[in-house]
């Protein structure tokens, strides 16, 4: 087995590689919910070939290896997604969304840290961040309770089109591969992997 994974599984939730056939799914709950993407880098979907086009992009980017994303299972039904992007050879940034109705339950923070076990078996990956909105508290805290480290505000470094066409503040945060260890977030008994050619 290499990375990435097409499935993984938490104690409460499956991810697996997006099917053509969500589309209606992540439109209905996830892409066509403003509040969801309130704090997302790209407009608010207003049809459903709007979603159906992001499946066939985030396809497209994995047969590329530059960025990978999982849909988030409860109970067989899609809730969420979850993006890893190659920022840079040893750089994976965190990228999230998570169906309205399950905010507050801690489903997302149990996805990242899982995820963050699962990228630093890769022994090429050093560094995994997230870019938080300034005004985006609940992301801040679920990032916190996952195990990443505030490394500091950032002045107008990232823009959010469902709120402003202007670039925004925003917060770094922030784990390496050695945090990780620290903080007992890596399986220690973990298989060692290797990225998979694209």
């Amino acid at each position: 087995m290499s990375w990435p994974p097409e499935t993984l599984q938490t104690a409460r939730l499956r991810l697996r590689k997006p099917l053509a056939s969500d589309a209606e799914a992540v439109f209905g709950q996830l892409s066509g919910d403003a509040e969801v993407t309130r704090h997302l880098g790209w407009l608010t979907h207003h049809e459903l070939a709007q979603s159906r086009q992001q499946i066939s992009l985030d396809l497209l980017r994995w047969s590329r290896g530059s960025a990978w994303t999982w849909i988030v299972e409860l109970d067989a039904h899609p809730v969420g997604m979850f993006r890893y992007s190659l920022v840079e050879p040893h750089m994976l940034r965190i990228g999230v969304m998570l169906a309205r109705r399950h905010h507050g339950q801690g489903l997302m923070s149990e996805v990242t840290r899982r995820m963050i076990d699962e990228a630093f078996r890769v022994s090429a990956f050093h560094r995994i961040e997230a870019l938080c909105d300034a005004d985006n508290l609940p992301s801040r805290r679920m990032l916190e309770r996952a195990g990443l480290r505030c490394e500091g505000r950032l002045a107008s470094c990232i823009i959010h089109p469902n709120l402003s066409s202007l670039p925004r503040d925003a917060w770094l945060y922030a784990i390496s591969r050695q945090q990780a260890q620290d903080a007992a977030l890596i399986h220690p008994h973990r298989i060692p992997l290797e990225p998979s050619a694209p």
